[in-house]
């Protein structure tokens, strides 16, 4: 069974054909201009955006709340950050300017959010592999874990998995003991799981607790999905659906040390960022 993990609450306001008003008056290049500064500056921005929307009024702030909060938070679409989608709701769940049942929401959703949120310790997986033995997510010990969620049933997941298939740098850097890529699959439907065939290099693992799915461990808005994580399982990458932006950060990690988690996270800020919000984005400010 699977479950619409965002459907917390009634969505705030604005019909669709009013959302699609408003991001052609320009708010899109606005979040564009904020994404593309460095990682603080970035969250500082939209902070400071969200408190002038607030001065305005709620009209002025529902209207750019909602609009940012459908495109920083779905995967599929180029503004996704989960970073800046915390800065949203964190900001909208304490909003002068909004009433306590407009604040509901991003309550709600700010408990989501905050679950395995980039630069912190993402939660174990206990999984089983196709020979029957188990293992856990916490025990790899490579530099880098590459999961991959997964759905037999899921259209995009076989075309993604076609992809893994001849995916050189990948494969490159699990054979250099870089990247561990681990594919979990979180439902119960498990003869279709079994009938699955990964790339060799990929570890083909299933939830069998059911902790995913059962207890909500991990917020799976879309499938497939993928979580980049350090040495430390903290979180580098979450709910990215573009194997593409993986591809560019892991790219760029390759080789190099960091002191910090955070000093990783500012590092591949901009190679997180699809490259049309990037030139968008730096045209802008220019």
């Amino acid at each position: 069974m699977k479950k619409v993990i965002l459907a917390v609450v009634a969505p705030l306001v604005v019909a669709c054909g009013a959302v699609a008003q408003q991001r052609a008056q320009g708010d899109p290049n606005v979040l564009a201009s904020i994404m593309v500064m460095p990682r603080f500056e970035s969250s500082s921005a939209l902070r400071s955006l969200l408190d002038q929307k607030c001065k305005q009024g709620n009209k002025a702030y529902l209207k750019t709340y909602s609009i940012y909060e459908e495109m920083l938070s779905e995967p599929t679409w180029d503004y996704h950050n989960e970073e800046l989608f915390k800065v949203l709701v964190q900001h909208a769940s304490t909003a002068s300017c909004l009433n306590e049942n407009e604040r509901m929401r991003p309550k709600a959703l700010l408990e989501i959010v905050n679950k395995n949120a980039p630069g912190t310790v993402a939660g174990d997986i206990n999984y089983e592999t196709l020979d029957g033995s188990r293992h856990q997510l916490s025990s790899i010990t490579t530099p880098y874990t590459l999961v991959y969620f997964n759905d037999p049933e899921c259209l995009s997941c076989e075309k993604v998995k076609q992809r893994l298939d001849t995916c050189t740098t990948l494969r490159k850097m699990v054979s250099d003991s870089v990247l561990t890529v681990i594919g979990i699959y979180p439902y119960d439907n498990v003869d279709e799981w079994k009938q699955e065939n990964f790339p060799c290099y990929l570890i083909n693992g299933w939830d069998y607790e059911q902790q995913v799915e059962g207890q909500l461990t991990y917020d799976l808005m879309t499938m497939p999905l993928f979580y980049l994580l350090d040495r430390d399982k903290r979180v580098i990458l979450k709910n990215e659906a573009s194997l593409n932006c993986v591809l560019r950060v892991l790219t760029h990690l390759d080789g190099k040390n960091f002191k910090d988690i955070d000093e990783m996270l500012n590092y591949t800020w901009l190679w997180s960022i699809t490259p049309r919000v990037l030139e968008m984005g730096r045209k802008i400010n220019e």
